[in-house]
């Protein structure tokens, strides 16, 4: 049981996780079922933190398979238009970038960018004929399929948290990177309330086998051949209000218990939870729609890395 970033067996065991509590939460807020995305005989999944280099993960690590990335994507709303890390990139990006976009989805963040060569690679087969449909140069493809040394630029925009093996990804992107390109990485901060929340099987196996942190992030130069630059945190934003509220609730709740609640458990105590904090939630945000100063932080992290060597 090694640590799939830093490979080392020091970890602290955060939670245990039935299997059939999270095909639960997948059917009744995705209308998804994922037992079958599970080993045979798998009845419980364990989240944990490596002390070494602060990369949280589940065991075992079950990524979704092309069948259930076609079903979560039948969701409207499930490529993002309205990413923070896109407009931080953009800002970042030279004139006229050679860039590829790995896992573009339909290809809204390349055509933001402007001028230079953009391409995007992505395997969900429906996303790549809406990118092409805007003109936009989208293979059906990995990054073993990619020259080496073929971008000067590559993104992976919540990419390395739905892999099982994030190094030998961070070493496919490398190898296609010119000298001195630069990487783009943005995942979900689970510092931040998204770690914390309640019963969200989208931060969970099949979809999430990984939960980065900004320390994590932080470590990737020892594993993979980049030099970190930039290490920037998303402040919380009022579409983040929400669920930032909610997961403060509970936290609440926890702490009055003396205990830190269940994530993922499926009970009758942990369903009148849910319903509680969605209700001060609401109530929250309807009384303070805008995101006090401090409040915390948003839903990403991004990491801009350099290729050394």
């Amino acid at each position: 049981m090694c640590c799939p970033l830093c490979r080392g067996e020091d970890h602290t065991l955060l939670e245990r996780i039935r299997v059939e509590h999270l095909d639960h939460e997948y059917q009744r807020q995705l209308g998804v079922r994922v037992r079958a995305e599970f080993p045979s005989g798998l009845d419980e999944l364990t989240m944990r933190r490596c002390r070494g280099c602060g990369l949280e993960f589940y065991e075992p690590g079950v990524a979704g398979s092309s069948r259930f990335y076609e079903d979560i994507a039948r969701s409207q709303q499930y490529y993002s238009t309205a990413r923070w890390e896109f407009h931080e990139t953009l800002r970042r990006l030279p004139p006229d970038p050679d860039l590829l976009d790995v896992g573009c989805g339909d290809g809204f963040f390349l055509s933001l960018v402007k001028g230079g060569r953009r391409r995007g690679l992505e395997l969900n087969p429906e996303a790549v004929r809406k990118a092409r449909a805007k003109g936009l140069e989208v293979e059906e493809a990995l990054l073993p399929a990619v020259p080496a040394g073929d971008a000067d630029i590559i993104t992976l925009f919540q990419v390395l948290e739905h892999v099982e093996d994030p190094v030998g990804v961070l070493g496919q992107a490398a190898r296609v990177l010119r000298p001195g390109g630069r990487l783009f990485v943005a995942v979900p901060n689970n510092d931040a309330y998204i770690g914390r929340a309640l019963q969200d099987p989208l931060n969970a196996p099949p979809h999430h086998p990984l939960r980065w942190r900004p320390d994590a992030l932080r470590q990737v130069p020892k594993h993979a051949p980049f030099a970190l630059e930039e290490l920037l945190l998303e402040p919380l934003a009022p579409e983040h209000l929400y669920s930032y509220r909610r997961t403060q609730c509970v936290t609440a709740l926890g702490r009055c218990l003396g205990r830190t609640l269940p994530r993922y458990r499926v009970s009758v105590g942990m369903t009148l939870v849910r319903r509680l904090a969605n209700l001060w939630a609401l109530a929250a945000v309807r009384l303070r729609p805008v995101p006090p100063g401090g409040a915390g932080l948003g839903f990403s992290v991004m990491a801009v890395y350099r290729k050394s060597g």
